[in-house]
């Protein structure tokens, strides 16, 4: 299957919000002094809300999905044997109801049950790497593959580093799939560029990955990685090749290309996001059954996004679905004041059907959307 970026860019739609869902719920997570939500959080929803704050020494906060009360802290961050030192990006398993932390030992990931009970430990593995000084890459936890197996991505951050996923369990490595493309000059030192996170997203059991500079999303088993659909980005993309081209001066992005910074499928679509072209954020979303693609036309917000022509509130950018067919977004609280006073006839009749948005404020922790999908 192929997604056709660059055509859907040029030809941008007003996108609905009841095209996708049923019904919308709105979960202000309680602010309270334990509670306290920082900037920028990591925050992912399955039987519970779990946040990750931003910065060190903060552990992971727990919520109820059903009304944003908070229930406690995920165990304890320090050093001692049922402790850990910050959360992993792909953190929490809602499956099993696990989440998995990097522990204060080198290369020690630590896992625990959602009242912070220490489960087990395992340290990730080394892999040969000739490119890099030592000769050797530790390897970082980037998801779970399945209840025994976990998945690292290798940053090809030296534009010759020949190994790109490696599957690996509490006792060894299983799998190794190599990488064969190069970037950059032969003298490696001069090759510089940030680091991207790469895009895993799970749906209906199964594993997928999408590197930031390749436009092929493939399906990741123990034994091989399975091309599934190709990201067609004509003009607005940047080659595997000439990724040094993203950052002209170092720190400082390209507005001149696209690139997939997310993707999140449910059972009908999979939504993707469109970062840094023209330094603005796109949402777009592929049909898996009509094999259409649509770049959302910006808001009146100035946003990308899905028009709530259901309850007149503000656009909605999905960031994710749960493994139940509910779409999930995240509105900060500033956004939502902004709004608010930008939008004076609605929100007088919004703060009556929404009694939470009487008690908002700057430092209130975020607003959950948590909206059920159409099958």
């Amino acid at each position: 299957m192929t997604i056709d970026v660059a055509d859907s860019f040029e030809n941008q739609m007003e996108v609905k919000l009841s095209e996708f869902v049923t019904g919308v719920t709105y979960i202000p997570l309680e602010t309270i002094k334990e509670s306290y939500i920082s900037d920028y959080p990591s925050i992912k929803v399955g039987d519970y809300i779990i946040v990750r704050n931003t910065g060190s020494d903060i552990p992971l906060l727990l919520f109820n999905k059903s009304d944003g009360k908070f229930i406690r802290t995920i165990g304890k961050v320090g050093r001692g044997p049922d402790e850990y030192n910050f959360p992993v990006k792909d953190y929490y398993n809602t499956g099993k109801n696990y989440v998995y932390t990097n522990g204060y030992k080198h290369n020690e990931t630590k896992v625990f049950d959602l009242t912070g009970s220490f489960l087990y430990s395992f340290s990730r593995p080394e892999i040969a790497e000739p490119s890099v000084k030592g000769g050797k890459l530790s390897i970082l936890f980037g998801t779970y593959l399945d209840d025994e197996n976990y998945v690292s991505f290798i940053d090809n951050y030296t534009g010759a580093i020949k190994t790109k996923l490696v599957i690996f369990n509490k006792d060894s490595i299983r799998k190794i799939f190599p990488n064969y493309l190069k970037w950059g000059d032969k003298d490696l030192t001069k090759n510089r560029r940030p680091s991207f996170n790469t895009a895993f997203i799970r749906w209906n059991n199964n594993l997928y990955f999408k590197e930031i500079f390749n436009d092929t999303l493939f399906h990741v088993t123990t034994e091989e990685l399975k091309p599934r659909l190709v990201f067609k980005m004509g003009k607005y993309g940047l080659s595997y090749e000439d990724q040094q081209k993203i950052s002209p001066s170092f720190g400082q992005i390209s507005s001149e290309y696209f690139l997939i910074t997310d993707i999140d499928e449910n059972s009908r679509f999979i939504f993707f996001c469109l970062s840094y072209y023209h330094n603005k954020r796109y949402i777009g979303f592929f049909d898996k059954k009509l094999k259409t693609t649509t770049i959302c036309r910006e808001t009146p917000e100035n946003n990308s996004a899905l028009i709530d022509d259901m309850n007149g509130f503000m656009p909605i950018i999905p960031l994710d679905f749960t493994q139940e067919n509910e779409m999930i977004s995240v509105l900060s609280p500033i956004e939502i004041l902004h709004w608010l006073e930008n939008n004076h006839d609605k929100a007088n009749r919004l703060r009556e059907e929404m009694q939470w948005l009487n008690d908002l404020t700057e430092t209130s922790n975020p607003v959950i959307v948590i909206a059920k999908c159409k099958n």
